[in-house]
């Protein structure tokens, strides 16, 4: 590689994400995920004002056309607070090609096989639907649906039947930004998992002291720390690389995935142990981070098709 090459934001861009995560911080507590499974309305209002989902799109369009790297620190941010799965799915939408997208909102949902599942999120007028290989954009008028869970998952899982034909698909390079996402959101909760861990280590206090000086306890936060650092600076090589252009660009990206996938799910059940009973309890929030991390890798197709597509990018150089 030459010698230039960039492996990180640059300070603009990591300024940019900090005061937006300012504002993100304040719109999305995670208490309110003990109340409702999807944002308010007026949590929307915010986030679009805030200009979180014209962060790609072209000034032309109302957006600010900004680059891969200022959307993936921004991404761990919503992640690190558990915005819903439709947040997700809107930012996304931008990288689908279709214009006049702007103020629309976007349900997720995922295929397997012959079942469609959705991510229900009132007010959503398209769904972009994720597949083994591709991705698409849908009209949601006409959908069916089934309610399938209405909390286990910190989500509403409906089955959906009566799509019709695609409204615009994803191109690989859209594609690769969608991907790019999905591991940062995972990223952000590895890290939430880790602050939520380490903070209560220091409060909760056994024998007199804190569990925190314990050397389970350390390791496991530790560990954790490394976890969540990893995911993180995979996700920045890997939207550093696409800003670039660069060969190694989808193969940064898919390890993306799988590393801020395996911490974000590592994290989670690692702060549970550290919470001990009452991080199992549905008052307390440490549960809320394992479940919407399951239901993201399911979204983004699974760690084993993400471990798949690494290798045959390797068998293939």
């Amino acid at each position: 590689m030459q010698a230039d090459t960039r492996y990180h934001p640059n300070a603009d861009q990591l300024a940019l994400a900090s005061a937006m995560d300012d504002t993100i911080n304040e719109l999305l507590p995670l208490s309110r995920l003990h109340v409702a499974n999807d944002e308010s309305p007026e949590v929307w209002s915010h986030l679009e004002q805030a200009g979180v989902f014209g962060i790609c799109v072209s000034e032309a369009e109302g957006g600010s056309a900004l680059g891969a790297a200022e959307e993936a620190l921004i991404a761990i941010g919503l992640g690190r607070r558990l915005a819903s799965p439709a947040v997700l799915a809107t930012l996304g939408a931008a990288h689908s090609g279709l214009s006049g997208l702007g103020g629309k909102r976007v349900a997720a949902g995922y295929r397997r096989g012959e079942r469609v599942v959705v991510v229900d999120s009132p007010g959503a007028e398209w769904l972009l639907l994720r597949e083994a290989d591709g991705a698409a954009l849908y009209a949601l008028e006409g959908l069916q649906t089934r309610a399938l869970d209405q909390r286990l998952w910190v989500a509403n899982l409906h089955e959906g039947a009566g799509l019709g034909a695609a409204v615009a698909s994803f191109d690989a390079a859209g594609l690769l930004r969608l991907r790019l996402l999905d591991a940062a959101l995972l990223a952000g909760i590895a890290d939430a998992a880790l602050q939520m861990g380490v903070a209560y280590a220091g409060l909760r206090e056994q024998f007199g002291r804190p569990i925190g000086t314990f050397q389970a306890v350390k390791h496991h936060c530790a560990n954790m720390a490394i976890a969540a650092r990893c995911a993180r600076d995979q996700v920045s090589f890997a939207s550093v690389a696409i800003d670039e252009g660069r060969e190694d660009a989808i193969l940064q990206t898919e390890c993306a995935v799988f590393v801020a996938g395996d911490a974000a799910l590592g994290n989670a059940g690692k702060n549970i142990q550290i919470h001990g009973g009452i991080g199992f309890s549905d008052e307390a929030d440490p549960h809320l981070l394992v479940k919407r991390a399951q239901v993201l890798i399911a979204y983004a197709g699974g760690l084993e098709a993400a471990n798949a597509r690494i290798a045959n990018i390797k068998t293939e150089r």
